[in-house]
């Protein structure tokens, strides 16, 4: 609220004037309270109201900013950010990590509506697509694969992790940029079999 008056204040308004500009603005009558002739001739004065009372371009730009101060903004739900058939998409990526407890005790797979917020920062912060997702998780379980899964992360860690800074972290996007800058794969030569 500070700001706000704040603003009205540098453009020398009182909070009477603007509700005098709003009502004008809206096409409602000010309420007694506020001397409505007093306020217009300052309007005018002032050049916010024209000789026939109506609002100046000066006028109606001072009042789109301060009303943007009041807009929300509407949130995306979890089908606008990551697609109509995203709790699909989600499966498919938890079904490509293995069905086994990995070195840390917990288990590869999370349960689907857990990663939900996971994909939702996600998606927020990085621009990839599930074809990309896909590719490169398959890529990094391909990779543990070969180590017996040792020091694997967990569905839920591979997409994002918190560091001691309260950041986040996201192996994911890492693998997401891996895939995007080598699309045919070139050069990863992995051995699939463990030599004794």
């Amino acid at each position: 609220m500070d700001e706000i008056f704040n603003k009205l204040l540098k453009v020398n308004l009182t909070p009477n004037t603007y509700y005098v500009l709003h009502c004008i603005r809206e096409k409602v009558v000010p309420n007694n309270f506020v001397n409505k002739e007093l306020e217009c001739k300052r309007l005018q004065k002032d050049q916010w109201l024209t000789e026939n009372l109506q609002l100046t371009s000066k006028s109606i730009i001072f009042m789109d900013e301060i009303n943007s101060f009041f807009k929300k903004s509407k949130k995306k739900t979890s089908k606008d950010l990551m697609g109509s058939d995203f709790l699909v998409k989600i499966q498919e990526y938890v079904d490509i990590f293995p069905n086994r407890k990995l070195g840390s005790g917990k288990y590869a797979k999370v349960n689907v509506k857990n990663l939900e917020p996971a994909f939702r920062w996600f998606f927020e912060n990085y621009d990839y697509d599930w074809e990309t997702i896909i590719k490169a998780t398959e890529k990094y379980v391909d990779e543990y694969s070969v180590r017996n899964y040792e020091y694997m992360r967990t569905s839920q860690y591979f997409i994002r992790r918190q560091n001691i800074d309260k950041t986040w972290e996201s192996d994911l996007s890492t693998y997401c940029e891996i895939i995007n800058s080598n699309p045919d794969g070139e050069g990863d030569v992995y051995f699939k079999e463990r030599i004794v």
